[in-house]
């Protein structure tokens, strides 16, 4: 997707999720780019780690998506540090493999929690910061799970398929607040905090750089322009099926 870097100099993006594959790899590609960067994780001494790795202005935000209070509270103070905020990346995403008959309602639970809860969390509480007249984007890092079941982690698939409808359900009431929302479906990425100790074939699977490149694409179109949703995956991998 080509675009045009100098959109997104001065740019305030809030990423949660950065110290993970996709949300290290979206951080990093942005501060290259010169956006101001809200960076956000559940564990303090691992994002301060992280935001100290980065150059251009940042602020580091430790935080549970699943925690209303917490979220409300990150969201104004990320407001009050950089004047504004124009965008949000929510990038968390979990996924427990596992049989329906034989999962732990806990491990139910918190995949719900993480990639559609989270979500909600975040959108609702970043949308009060928007300048209407200026407007927003959000961005929501779902998965190609979203859009077909598998036998793996149907759970997961659920999740995210719930996660798109609640994003376009969204994005038709906040028109009128000037807030565009986008989805990010990539194929499988190799990202050793998501797959663990699966034996998968990373060497077929899109990298984190790659969808970071994606998201800065997308943030990088005219105002005027909404992206509804970007199913993407390896070629590599789409050719060993």
């Amino acid at each position: 997707m080509p675009h045009d870097d100098t959109t997104l100099a001065g740019q305030v993006i809030l990423v949660t999720g950065v110290t993970g594959g996709i949300g290290s790899a979206t951080a990093h590609r942005l501060a290259e780019a010169g956006a101001s960067l809200a960076l956000a994780g559940r564990d303090a001494t691992r994002v301060q780690r992280f935001a100290e790795q980065l150059n251009g202005p940042h602020l580091p935000l430790a935080f549970d998506v699943t925690d209303e209070r917490a979220v409300s509270d990150a969201m104004d103070r990320a407001a009050a540090h950089f004047g504004r905020l124009d965008t949000l990346i929510n990038v968390p995403g979990l996924s427990v493999p596992a049989k329906l008959v034989e999962m732990d309602v806990d491990d139910f639970d918190r995949t719900f929690d993480v990639n559609v809860k989270g979500m909600f969390l975040c959108s609702k509480h970043f949308i009060r910061q928007v300048d209407a007249q200026r407007g927003g984007l959000i961005v929501n890092i779902s998965s190609v799970a979203g859009k077909a079941a598998n036998p793996n982690a149907p759970a997961y698939c659920a999740a995210k398929a719930a996660m798109n409808m609640l994003a376009n359900g969204l994005a038709l009431q906040t028109r009128e607040a000037n807030v565009r929302i986008s989805i990010i479906s990539p194929g499988a990425v190799s990202t050793k905090g998501f797959w663990g100790d699966r034996p998968v074939p990373h060497e077929k699977f899109l990298k984190p750089g790659d969808v970071a490149e994606i998201i800065a694409g997308v943030l990088a179109l005219p105002r005027h322009i909404v992206v509804h949703d970007v199913v993407f995956e390896s070629w590599e991998f789409f050719k060993s099926k």
